[in-house]
């Protein structure tokens, strides 16, 4: 790949050992680094100005490879370094913003700019599609890494498709079952919040209301449907949705957009309940090959800080593996 140049700036691509070649030959994630177009011009890549404009000049090429790729890595722009950075970075692309709805423990920081998760640091977060059970979600992630963790905290990326091939080859029946049927997600939301977990977000903090009646209208609205207990917590019942789904402009390529996951992790079942559409369970085997098929496929991108991490939520899911504080990943969503 040919560098992309900007004035006295231009981008090349660079190499981490944890990425994979793919289907088409691309690299997964790629890796776009900073290069010089005339020596002795090392600041250009300490000045934001040249960065943003870079973006700006070169976002359809950065589109095209993200979408070949299906996550990019920036790594090495030396000008990023606070939540202000990372909040223009983001900007100068000129996406619209997509606001989060989900359980996550997050917190706005500046701008479009969120924590990627408040959870504890020692809890591993399953694969997932970013909001892939509303039924709207965002097109694009960013996460930024302020603060590398001396130890863990990487970020798992891993292609869907293969996961899809995979399943499919292995489970036919049960995928074609769940592709008509659909799967149920029951989702546990308590009143008040669980910071303990992940998935802890209470109800009236997720939906920012404490009214009963507001969050049946916004919940259903959304085609779910809200359960309430007696001690006032509630269980939102989602889909059912299919397994696995095609989106347009990528040569109807299936990919394995469902939390199925996630119900290996004993603690995140008391959260998410998932059965066939039909109400039947959904076998053991098929839940702990899933997680074994995203382990065996995946990248785990290990943080320098700086780094910003593209990804493309329609071809991707991501994780979060286990760290030694401190370790501070923050995230921008994208319609």
């Amino acid at each position: 790949m040919a560098p992309v140049m900007s004035m006295s700036m231009s981008m090349r691509e660079g190499q981490i050992p944890e990425q994979k070649k793919i289907d088409n030959g691309s690299f997964f994630p790629k890796v776009i680094m900073p290069a010089l177009l005339r020596p002795h011009h090392e600041q250009c890549y300490n000045e934001m100005g040249q960065v943003l404009e870079c973006i700006r000049k070169e976002k359809e090429w950065i589109q095209k490879e993200l979408h070949e790729s299906g996550a990019l890595l920036f790594r090495g722009f030396k000008c990023l370094k606070s939540a202000s950075d990372f909040n223009a970075f983001v900007d100068a692309f000129g996406w619209e913003e997509k606001s989060y709805e989900g359980s996550a423990l997050r917190n706005c920081i500046e701008g479009r700019v969120w924590t990627a998760n408040e959870a504890p640091l020692d809890q591993d977060i399953f694969f997932h599609h970013e909001m892939a059970l509303m039924k709207e979600f965002p097109s694009k992630l960013f996460f930024f890494c302020e603060i590398a963790p001396p130890e863990g905290g990487q970020t798992a990326i891993v292609r869907s498709d293969k996961v899809a091939r995979e399943m499919e080859s292995k489970f036919p029946s049960f995928v074609k079952k769940v592709n008509k049927e659909g799967i149920l997600t029951c989702t546990f939301m308590p009143k008040e919040d669980d910071e303990g977990f992940f998935l802890g977000k209470g109800w009236p903090s997720q939906l920012h209301t404490d009214d009963p009646k507001e969050v049946e209208r916004r919940i259903e609205g959304g085609g779910s449907k809200v359960v309430w207990m007696a001690d006032g917590s509630a269980n939102i019942i989602a889909g059912p949705l299919p397994a696995t789904r095609s989106f347009e402009g990528y040569n109807d390529q299936k990919v394995w957009f469902n939390y199925i996951p996630g119900a290996v992790y004993k603690k995140a079942a008391s959260y998410n309940r998932l059965l066939c559409g039909d109400g039947s369970a959904i076998p053991r085997a098929v839940m702990e090959e899933s997680a074994r098929v995203m382990d065996n496929e995946c990248v785990e991108v290990k943080w320098e800080a700086g780094d910003v991490l593209l990804i493309d939520n329609l071809a991707v899911m991501h994780a979060r593996r286990p760290s030694k504080p401190p370790r501070r990943v923050l995230v921008a969503l994208c319609e």
